[in-house]
């Protein structure tokens, strides 16, 4: 009896032992754990504040870019906008005006030409107009001098007359596309100032 006592005493001795030393384990287990979580806090709390300051920094220069092109998007979308509004304007206008008068406009092109023009004979191509009325208002500024006078149908030419020497050393555009871009050339701000009032 006494033997089987003694070896229940040894038992529990081990198993307390036993149950000490998984205790103290899992007890430094535990505490290793917290120091990598801790750890791993650390790095993701570092982490987190360097994305958080490049982050911060790419919003301030996207802020500052943004502040600095704003007045050139404003100065080009003005310009687009005066220059489509004086486009339009003078669309209308010619659209306005009968068949006649936008010829006899195209015609003023050859105003102040009289040295380029001088000595020369002329055959006339004439593009979206009646032939007869081109006919009539080149003559009054070519007189004989206007060989030939033919209507040509060319989609890709603008509206006018195309003039060619007999010797082919002088062409010159009567077009509404070439008083477009003299009017714009020479009358852009007083066209801009009478359409806005000064207001832009």
């Amino acid at each position: 009896m006494e033997e089987l006592r003694s070896t229940d005493i040894l038992d529990k001795e081990i198993q307390n032992d036993a149950r000490k030393k998984a205790e103290s384990i899992l007890e430094q287990g535990k505490k290793k754990a917290q120091e990598i979580l801790a750890q791993t806090q650390g790095r993701l709390d570092a982490a987190k504040e360097q994305k958080e300051k490049f982050y911060a920094a790419k919003e301030e220069k996207i802020q500052r870019d943004s502040d600095a092109s704003l007045p050139l998007e404003k100065g080009r979308f003005l310009v687009s906008f005066i220059g489509s509004s004086i486009d339009q304007a003078i669309s209308d206008y010619l659209g306005g005006l009968s068949a006649y008068k936008r010829l006899a406009l195209v015609s003023k092109i050859l105003d102040g030409k009289d040295e380029l023009l001088k000595g020369k004979k002329f055959s006339a191509k004439v593009c979206g107009f009646e032939r007869d009325e081109a006919k009539k208002i080149i003559e009054k500024k070519l007189g004989s001098d206007l060989l030939s006078c033919e209507k040509i149908q060319n989609e890709n030419l603008p509206e006018g007359v195309l003039l060619e020497s007999e010797d082919k050393s002088v062409k010159i555009r009567l077009t509404i596309e070439e008083i477009i871009s003299e009017a714009k050339d020479k009358h852009y701000q007083e066209m801009a100032a009478a359409l806005f009032g000064g207001r832009l």
